[in-house]
C-alpha cells in the first residue's frame, strides 16, 4: 500500500511501533536445536554468500512442525534460482502442497524436483518466520490460525545447491527486513547486520547528477508506459534541463527527494513510488511551519497551528510570505505524485492537505524561519517555524483528518468492514485486496446472506492488492460471465538481462524477469485471456449478491481498486459514485516492480514493469488517458472536509432513495438520442421497403 501525505503527517506527529522476540522449537520433529545445520548466516553456499538464511537438512519423509503459534500470512510454490532470486507459483488452497507442485509446468532451465511448499507465519512478536521445503499431502490457507507443533508437511528440497532434503528458514521483521535466523531457537549467532549505510551530506553536484542519471535510464530501458505520455527524447531532455539546474550541492533527503517527486510528476504513474528514506530523519532536524494549511476549490485555511496561534483557525489565507496561495497550490501540484495520466481528482485530494507539501516546497528550512500570512480581511500575523511542529488537535482538524483517512487500512486485520445502513442497504467497506483466504471468505460469507436490495461498496482510498482477491470478489457480483472489456493484453520493454538492474534490489542484471512473452516492433506482448487484466470473470458457483451496486471511489481508488468498480460498470453491474479513480481505466503499469537504489542519496524509486491494458473503448464514457469517472460526481466542497457527514455515501444513499441506478444517461448514451436514432432507422427502413415496391410495380 502507497501512503503520500500521510506518510509525511505520521513525521509530523510521530507514530512508531515496537516489536518483542521470543524462543521457538526447532522445527523438525524429534530434532534438538541445532541438529543438521547445513549452512547458517555468513557461510558460502557455492560462490554464493549466505547472508539471512538457515538451512537444516532431514531425510525424506521427516515431519515439519510450526516453530511457535502464528497466522498464515502467504503460502505457495517457490523454486530458488539463486540465493537472491526466486520463481513463485500460484498456489491453490484446496489442494495438497504435492497436488500443487504436480499441477505447474516447470519452467525452462529449472529441475522441477526443487519447485517446494513455502509458508510465511506472522509471529505474536510482529516478526514473520519464512519456512520453504515443505511436500506431502498438507493443505493451507492465509489467516489461517496455527499453533506450536502443528504439522507443516515433510521436508523437501528448498535449494538446488543440496541435494539433500533441506529447510530454508530466514524470519523479518514488520518492515519485511530480514533478522537474525539463529538467535530465535536460542543458538549462538553468525548473523551480521547489513553495513551501516553511509552517504555524503551534502551530495555534490556530481553525484546528485549521477543518481539523476541512473533514475533516467532505468526508467527509459524498464518503464513500458513512458510513449502513454512522451517520447524517450522528450524525456531524456527534461531530465537534461532538470539535471542543468542542479548547481550547488543538495541535501541527500530533504532536496534530493523533492527532486525526484518532480521526475515521478512528469511521468504521473499511480504505481511509481519512492520509498522511505533508509536512514531516516534520524541526526537531521526538520523545522516545519507553525500552521497547517489546508486547500479546496482555489481557497486556503488553516487547519491547525502550534501553541499560541489557534484563534486563527479556519481563517482563510491569501498569502504566505506574499505568495499567494494559488501559486503555492500549483507549486505543490508539480511535486503530486500516484496518479495515472491525465487523471485530475488525486491532485485535487492531495493538495487539500496543502500543509504536508511545505516539506518538499521548503525543505532547507531552518531555526527562525517563519511564515507570514495574509488573510482574506486583509489582516497579517507571522507565525515561526518549530522543529518538531506540534499542532494543535482540535475539532475541525480532527474532522479533515477523519475525511481523508476515509475507509482506510489502519491494520493487518482492518482491511474490510460491513454494516447495515437502514432496511433497504447494507455497507461493504474494502480497504485493500491484499487479504488472506479467510477474509475473502467472510465477505463471501456477508454476500451469500445480505438480503440488503442495495448494496454500497467502498473503495476510496483503497491502493490495490492481489489479482486473486480482485478476481474472486468480483465473482460474487457476475450474474453471468463479466466479459465486455475489450482488447486486455499486458507488455513489457525486454524479458530480461537489463542493465539497470545493477542498481535494484530485487533483480540482477543477470536474469529472466519474464516468460511468455512474444516480440513485436514494439515491445513484448503476453496473450489477452490473463487474469492480470480481467478479460473474463466468471460467476462464482455459490456465493452470488443479486442486488444493485453502488461503488465510491475517489482520487485514491488505485490499482485493483480501479479495475473492481471498471469491470463492474463496463458490464452494467454497477454504477460508481464519487471521484475519478488514481489509476487509469485504460490502462495501468503494475504486477512486477524494480527497486532502483540510487548509490549516492541512497534513495530508493520503485518502477512498475508490466503494463496492463484494460479496455481499448475510447468514449465520452471512458476518456483516453482518465481514470474511471464516475456515474454520479461529487463535487469536493469545504462543508465535505469539516462537517459531520460523508459526501459520497451520503449522496449514494440519495440515489438510492430516489431509485436512480443504471441508465442510459449514466452509461454516456443519452436516452433521447438513442430513441431518436431508432425512430429515424425505422423511418429509413419504412421509407426503403417502400421505394422497392414502388420500383417493383413499375
Amino acid at each position: 500500500m502507497k501512503l503520500h501525505s500521510l506518510s509525511l503527517l505520521c513525521l509530523f506527529f510521530g507514530l512508531a511501533a515496537v516489536s518483542h522476540a521470543q524462543t521457538l522449537r526447532w522445527p523438525i520433529a524429534g530434532k534438538t536445536a541445532g541438529d543438521n545445520i547445513v549452512s547458517r548466516p555468513q557461510d558460502a553456499i557455492g560462490e554464493e554468500k549466505n547472508f539471512d538464511d538457515l538451512f537444516i537438512s532431514g531425510k525424506e519423509g521427516d515431519v515439519v512442525i510450526s516453530p511457535a503459534d502464528g497466522t498464515v500470512k502467504s503460502v505457495g510454490i517457490t523454486y530458488y534460482k539463486s540465493l537472491s532470486y526466486a520463481y513463485s507459483f500460484g498456489y491453490d488452497p484446496s489442494l495438497s502442497w504435492d497436488r500443487n507442485i504436480d499441477n505447474i509446468e516447470a519452467l525452462e532451465g529449472t529441475n522441477k524436483a526443487f519447485y517446494a511448499g513455502s509458508i510465511s507465519i506472522a509471529l505474536p512478536d510482529g516478526n514473520k518466520m519464512h519456512i520453504i521445503g515443505l511436500a506431502g499431502d498438507y493443505k493451507f490457507r492465509t489467516g489461517q490460525k496455527i499453533s506450536e507443533g502443528d504439522t507443516l508437511g515433510v521436508v523437501s528440497y528448498s535449494f538446488k545447491a543440496f541435494k539433500e532434503p533441506t529447510l530454508m528458514i530466514s524470519f523479518s521483521d514488520a518492515a519485511s527486513k530480514s533478522i537474525d535466523p539463529m538467535k530465535p531457537f536460542g543458538l549462538r549467532s553468525t548473523f551480521i547486520e547489513p553495513a551501516t549505510l553511509k552517504r555524503d551530506i551534502p551530495l555534490s553536484v556530481e553525484k546528485a547528477k549521477e543518481d539523476l542519471t541512473v533514475l533516467e535510464d532505468a526508467i527509459c530501458e524498464l518503464y513500458p508506459s513512458l510513449d502513454k505520455v512522451m517520447t524517450e527524447e522528450e524525456f531524456r531532455s527534461f531530465m537534461d534541463s532538470l539535471k542543468a539546474s542542479v548547481t550547488k550541492p543538495v541535501d541527500p533527503l530533504l532536496e534530493m527527494r523533492s527532486i525526484i517527486r518532480t521526475v515521478l510528476h512528469k511521468v504521473p504513474d499511480s504505481h511509481f513510488s519512492l520509498h522511505p528514506d533508509p536512514l531516516g530523519a534520524k541526526g537531521i532536524q526538520t523545522w516545519l511551519p507553525g500552521e497547517f494549511l489546508y486547500f479546496c476549490n482555489d481557497t486556503a485555511r488553516i487547519m491547525t497551528t502550534v501553541k499560541g496561534f489557534g484563534q486563527y483557525e479556519g481563517m482563510v489565507v491569501t498569502k504566505v510570505n506574499g505568495e499567494d496561495v494559488k501559486d503555492i497550490a500549483e507549486r505543490a501540484r508539480k511535486v503530486t505524485t500516484g496518479y495515472d495520466a491525465n487523471v485530475e481528482s488525486t491532485a485535487e485530494e492531495e493538495l487539500v492537505l496543502l500543509g504536508s507539501y511545505f516539506l518538499k516546497l521548503t525543505p532547507v528550512a531552518t531555526e527562525g524561519s517563519v511564515h507570514e500570512l495574509e488573510f482574506a480581511d486583509g489582516s497579517k500575523v507571522t507565525i515561526p517555524f518549530e522543529s518538531p511542529a506540534r499542532y494543535l488537535m482540535t475539532g475541525s482538524s480532527t474532522k479533515l483528518m477523519n475525511w481523508y483517512v476515509t475507509n482506510l487500512m489502519r491494520g493487518d486485520d482492518d482491511v474490510f468492514e460491513t454494516r447495515t445502513l437502514n432496511d433497504s442497504t447494507a455497507y461493504l467497506g474494502i480497504k485493500t485486496f491484499d487479504m488472506l483466504d479467510t477474509q475473502v471468505e467472510q465477505i463471501g460469507a456477508f454476500l451469500k446472506d445480505c438480503k440488503a436490495e442495495n448494496l454500497i461498496v467502498d473503495v476510496r482510498n483503497n491502493y490495490g492488492g492481489e489479482n486473486k482477491v480482485l478476481m474472486r470478489l468480483l465473482s460474487f457480483f457476475a450474474d453471468a460471465p463479466l466479459d465486455k472489456q475489450d482488447g486486455g493484453y499486458s507488455k513489457v520493454k525486454g524479458t530480461g538481462h537489463f542493465a539497470s538492474m545493477k542498481y535494484s534490489t530485487n533483480y540482477s542484471p543477470e536474469e529472466d524477469v519474464f516468460f511468455g512473452y512474444q516480440k513485436k516492433s514494439d515491445g513484448y506482448y503476453y496473450r489477452t485471456d490473463s487474469l492480470e487484466t480481467c478479460a473474463v470473470v466468471l460467476p462464482d458457483p455459490d456465493i452470488h449478491y443479486p442486488g444493485k451496486v453502488y461503488v465510491l471511489t475517489n482520487g485514491h481508488s488505485l490499482s485493483a481498486a480501479m479495475l473492481f468498480p471498471a469491470v463492474l460498470v463496463r458490464n452494467r453491474r454497477a454504477v460508481s459514485v464519487g471521484r475519478e479513480t488514481g489509476s487509469g481505466y485504460h490502462c495501468m503499469t503494475a504486477l512486477k516492480f524494480a527497486k532502483i537504489c540510487l548509490p549516492n542519496s541512497l534513495q530508493t524509486v520503485e518502477i512498475p514493469l508490466v503494463q496492463l491494458n484494460f479496455d481499448k473503448t475510447v468514449s465520452e464514457r471512458f476518456p483516453a488517458g482518465r481514470g474511471l469517472l464516475p456515474d454520479y460526481p461529487v463535487a469536493l466542497t469545504h462543508s465535505e472536509l469539516v462537517g459531520d457527514g460523508d459526501a459520497i455515501l451520503d449522496r449514494a444513499l440519495s440515489l438510492i432513495a430516489d431509485g436512480k441506478y443504471l441508465s442510459d444517461e449514466v452509461q454516456g448514451k443519452p436516452a433521447g438520442k438513442i430513441i431518436l436514432l431508432a425512430i429515424l432507422l425505422v423511418c429509413a427502413a419504412i421509407y426503403f421497403i417502400f421505394c422497392r415496391k414502388k420500383r417493383k410495380l413499375q
